[in-house]
């Protein structure tokens, strides 16, 4: 039997903060095999969180970090975010998925991270800037269609458009590493940031033009 959305937010998220993370646990993979999930059902599943986080509001943020980095990460090893790139998925389904992110960044980072990021200091802090960067794909031709990378580059825009500098922060850098396969279109995100935005830290603003030449760390 597949496992219902609340129990699968809760699988992902709803553990102690531990050293190493609850999912290196030996018995991981059969507990999580057992929720009987699908790639498709994990992209729903995965559309439908990032699109209304708030039930993400009965975890602490510490927690909302370890489910981030077990989630979206590569190394993951359940690797839901890999479903994404999965071809046995409808490609409109992922691509809805990704197009869901910055909601997720609005809804969420945004409200629970309004002041200035902490990104080496505070680990939901360091989880979402690091989403595009442990993201399975920095736009290379053999990993995603490209709807998909269209996707990606489309929500970083969207997502760089915020006006909290840990979601601006985390665009970036998730632009820093795509400029590798997409320059001219980071170069020209980046471009319209720089030109529209008065309102920017100097910090920010360094980080930027770094990250507009794929040179950022």
């Amino acid at each position: 039997m597949t496992a219902d959305f609340a129990t699968w937010l809760r699988a992902a998220f709803d553990h102690p903060v531990t050293e190493p993370d609850w999912y290196w646990a030996d018995d991981f993979d059969d507990n999580w095999e057992a929720l009987g999930l699908s790639d498709e059902v994990v992209v729903a599943y995965l559309t439908k969180l990032f699109r209304d986080p708030s039930p993400l509001k009965g975890f602490s943020l510490p927690q909302v970090a370890q489910g981030i980095w077990f989630l979206v990460g590569e190394a993951s090893p359940a690797q839901p975010s890999y479903t994404l790139f999965e071809p046995t998925v409808p490609l409109e389904a992922r691509v809805a998925c990704v197009r869901s992110i910055p909601d997720f960044f609005r809804l969420f980072v945004a409200t629970a991270a309004p002041g200035p990021a902490e990104k080496d200091s505070d680990p939901f802090h360091t989880a979402c800037y690091m989403w595009w960067d442990i993201f399975p794909s920095w736009g290379r031709p053999d990993v995603g269609e490209p709807a998909i990378h269209q996707a990606c580059l489309d929500s970083m825009v969207e997502i760089l458009s915020c006006d909290t500098e840990l979601c601006r922060l985390s665009a970036l850098h998730g632009l820093n590493h795509w400029h590798m396969n997409y320059p001219q279109e980071v170069e020209n995100a980046i471009d319209a940031f720089l030109a529209r935005t008065s309102v920017v830290s100097p910090a920010l603003r360094d980080y930027a033009v770094t990250a507009r030449q794929g040179c950022a760390q």
